[in-house]
């Protein structure tokens, strides 16, 4: 950095210790999951290490500070310390002596800083000789003199007891014979990927690296490079590799498996590995599998393999499933590539598949393109003529041989998606023999003839989305006992209607969650679906409903009611009263009339004067507008607070009315809360004890945790100084934190997964920074597979300090089934973020 550079932030860091003043240079003190000492000295505006804080601590928290260089015996009182954490500190020098003193630190953590790693000095990190954990990554680019980059194996060799490393990857790397020493490392994470095009990695990259290495990710790595193929061999332990959002080509990453024939692995993933930016003669992006590519990947015994977007477009038969240990696979995923997925011989091989894999758990075959059935061409000779397929014959004579297919599911599949994929024109049915299946998505397919369902097959079914399919060719009457969520949208239930088809013909006795959305709905006749009313969640958005429908009024225990995008104009009487009546059973009820045709005239007064009343909630209620008599367009909210100004030629009983229901409606409030207020405290306690009891019998739900709690490293302030207190020791509720409750040895995923699955509930913690987290994605999709397959019962976002735009998208896809909670972590007020714990509690307290 140049002197001028230094000068300007020197400059940064004065204003800002002379913004913040002396008393916020100060740490908080706490304990940890652990019941460490921890010292809190994040955000504080720290331009050097402060040298009075308690000796005794354990872990300090420095990240998110203006520390520029950690100096020569800076922390050599604090000699028990065992996790550092250093993050966004813009450290660009590490004195050779800046570690001194700490001989039982096991974690450090020095991401998104300006090291130079080439820079460090080779004894910086000697005292270390008990670290486990060095995330490193995030760092300053190394600007290569040479063609090759030579990370400095002196600085790392001293690090006889680490385990996991996180490092940033450079071009054509090389790692010395001090890497040798290494002997424990377990986990290689490169985070960062400065790769250039056309780089590579050689048969000797990863020579000198420990062969007790378990896990290898190299991810998002944009530029196409070279890989050899002997990268692997040093690895003969190796469980996990991840090689996603890598552009080194399907040829590749297959070719370099050969050290793993007939060995056990847990996670192969190579998704969107091929790009489009990859395309020449010997890495062309349209991928064609042949039994030569798969002689390594076939001959593995794989949990979980990840094969999507990887611009597969063909495959020789009885190759791409040819696999040697199908009964390995519990997760099986091959979305959006360009198979072909309407002849005979690549349907044939997915049976067989299926029918092998017997744990096989999770199938993905979704987003493949469509191949229309009977196509019509343009005549050469006559433009203005069609004319029909050649092959139309040959297909004749395909449907006769081949008029029905059976496809066995494995006994223990539970997530099953076909979504947006083409199918064979033969009949297809689904038979089971102890079925678990509980999740099942054939949405946006095409299919000649919807595929026929043993009732063996759904009778563990959760999750249906049955989305694009028409109606008028549902499948036959079924019972589906358990089922919880059905989405039916662009299913042309309408043309159902108009033809008097009963577009709904099974038993689901459990439903709770219904989307009947973009259906062209004008009426809703009775069906079957609705003699049950357990439905909580009604979705009939974008539809031509003038007025609600009737057949909601069977729907007693209705939380939300979608609307919106339809034709409505107001609330009838009867509808009012309905829905007065479900607030006062549940004390919740949504209702979204959004995008609508509201009208606000004398004949529509009550209903307006019913929306400053009613404790209904209204989704998005402050932006609703309705059309004056003018064809005027007003804001719904602005009418409804002065009615007077708006409806003064209404007639003048209609004004008495309104008197003498004000009237009524403050002695009727005023009286109640009088002696309301007057019993307060008795009240208090009854409810208490009435909602304890309560709580004490859900308790005895067999789950292992209560909570399971997601979040990235700048949550943990947070967590244990606010959230942990309250929901484990004022609300006794049991938690599952990843930073205490992950036991050292066993597989991160594995473990995430079976937390997940034993937990009540989950909760998000999301911060801008969220989507940075490693396992941010993983927890999202086990969460859903959770929610979808009921084993958990609520998914819980707590939004702090976020813009909408930075929600994952796998929240956003599920948003129906989420429960947001927006959370500012600075809020001093007390009574805001006492309404939000009560909410968080009654949330985690209720089933």
């Amino acid at each position: 950095m140049n002197n001028g550079g230094k000068s300007f932030w020197l400059l940064i860091m004065l204003l800002t210790v002379f913004m913040y003043g002396a008393t916020n240079l100060s740490c908080d003190y706490g304990s940890n999951l652990k019941n460490q000492l921890v010292a809190h000295c994040d955000n504080r505006g720290f331009i050097s290490v402060p040298r009075n804080l308690n000796r005794n601590i354990q872990v300090l928290d420095l990240s998110n500070n203006l520390i520029p260089v950690i100096k020569n015996n800076t922390l050599i009182n604090y000699t028990k310390m065992e996790i550092l954490i250093l993050n966004s500190n813009n450290i660009s020098e590490v004195h050779e002596c800046g570690f001194e003193g700490l001989r039982y630190l096991r974690i450090l953590r020095m991401e998104n800083n300006a090291i130079n790693i080439s820079k460090l000095p080779s004894r910086v990190f000697r005292p270390l000789e008990n670290l486990m954990v060095l995330e490193i990554g995030w760092n300053e680019k190394q600007w290569m003199e040479h063609e090759s980059f030579v990370y400095p194996d002196k600085v790392f060799s001293n690090l006889k007891s680490l385990q996991n490393l996180s490092i940033d990857l450079f071009d054509r790397p090389v790692f010395g014979n001090g890497f040798k020493l290494l002997q424990n490392l377990a986990v290689l994470n490169f985070r960062r990927c400065y790769m250039r095009k056309h780089g590579k990695l050689s048969n000797e990259t990863f020579r000198n690296i420990s062969p007790k290495l378990r896990e290898l990710y190299i991810t998002r790595c944009h530029h196409f490079f070279h890989i050899d193929k002997g990268i692997l061999r040093y690895f003969p332990q190796l469980k996990i590799l991840d090689l996603s959002h890598s552009y080194i080509h399907l040829y590749q990453a297959l070719n370099i498996l050969y050290p793993y024939q007939n060995k056990n692995m847990s996670v192969i993933n190579f998704h969107h590995i091929s790009d489009k930016s990859i395309n020449n003669d010997k890495f062309p992006y349209s991928v064609i599998i042949t039994k030569e590519l798969m002689r390594y990947l076939k001959s593995i015994c794989i949990e979980a393999l990840d094969l999507s977007a990887t611009g597969i477009v063909d495959d020789e038969f009885y190759s791409l499933f040819s696999f040697q240990y199908p009964g390995c696979f519990k997760t099986f995923i091959i979305s959006a590539n360009r198979l072909p997925s309407t002849t005979l011989e690549h349907y044939l091989q997915t049976v067989v598949f299926l029918t092998r894999a017997t744990n096989l758990k999770t199938y993905d075959m979704s987003y493949l393109p469509a191949q229309f059935l009977n196509p019509l061409y343009l005549d050469v000779y006559h433009p203005e003529k069609f004319i029909g397929s050649h092959n139309q014959e040959k297909q004749h004579i395909f449907h006769k041989s081949f008029r029905h297919i059976t496809i066995n599911l494995p006994p223990l599949l539970e997530f099953v998606r076909f979504t947006h994929m083409t199918v064979v024109s033969a009949s297809v049915s689904f038979r089971c023999k102890n079925a678990s299946l509980r999740y099942f998505d054939v949405s946006y397919s095409i299919f000649e003839q919807y595929p026929n369902v043993s009732n063996e097959c759904v009778k563990e079914l959760i999750y249906l989305d049955v989305s694009g399919l028409s109606s008028t060719t549902m499948f036959q009457s079924i019972s589906l006992p358990k089922l919880t969520t059905l989405k039916m949208t662009h299913a042309s239930i309408d043309r159902s209607i108009i033809e008097g088809r009963q577009w709904m013909l099974g038993h689901a006795p459990k439903l709770k969650s219904v989307d009947l959305s973009f259906n062209n709905l004008w009426t809703l006749l009775n069906t079957t679906l609705f003699n049950d009313n357990n439905i909580t969640h009604f979705n009939l958005s974008n539809n031509f409903f003038r007025r609600v429908p009737s057949t909601v009024y069977k729907l007693r225990h209705l939380e939300l009611l979608d609307l919106s995008n339809n034709l409505i104009t107001s609330i009838d009487y009867t509808f009012r009263k309905w829905f007065d009546e479900i607030i006062v059973q549940h004390q919740n009820l949504s209702i979204n009339l959004d995008n609508n045709a509201l009208v606000c005239s004398c004949d529509t007064v009550e209903f307006l004067l019913w929306l400053t009343k009613t404790k209904v909630s209204f989704v998005n209620g402050n932006n609703y507008t309705c059309t004056m008599s003018n064809n005027s367009q007003v804001n719904l909210i602005k009418v409804t607070k002065d009615i007077n100004k708006y409806f003064a030629d209404c007639q003048a009983t209609l004004w008495l009315r309104i008197g003498i229901i004000l009237i009524s409606c403050t002695f009727g409030v005023s009286i109640p809360f009088s002696i309301l207020y007057y019993y307060r405290w008795k009240l208090i306690l009854f409810l208490f004890r009435t909602f304890r009891r309560a709580v004490e019998r859900d308790l005895y739900v067999n789950y292992e945790y209560d909570v399971y709690i997601s979040y990235e490293e700048r949550s943990i302030s947070w967590i244990k100084n606010h959230l942990l207190p309250k929901a484990e020791k004022e609300w006794g509720l049991k938690t599952f934190v990843h930073d205490r409750d992950l036991l050292p040895g066993e597989l991160t995923s594995d473990s995430k997964a079976l937390s997940i699955h034993q937990s009540r509930h989950v909760i998000f913690i999301i911060t801008e920074r969220f989507c940075e987290y490693q396992w941010g994605s993983f927890e999202i999709e086990r969460a859903k597979y959770e929610k979808y397959t009921q084993n958990l019962m609520k998914i819980i976002v707590i939004l702090q300090n976020v813009h909408v735009n930075d929600i994952p998208e796998q929240l956003v896809d599920i948003s129906n089934d989420v429960i947001f909670i927006k959370w500012d972590e600075h809020e001093t007020e007390i009574s805001e973020n006492q309404t939000r714990w009560f909410k968080l509690k009654t949330l985690l307290f209720l089933n």
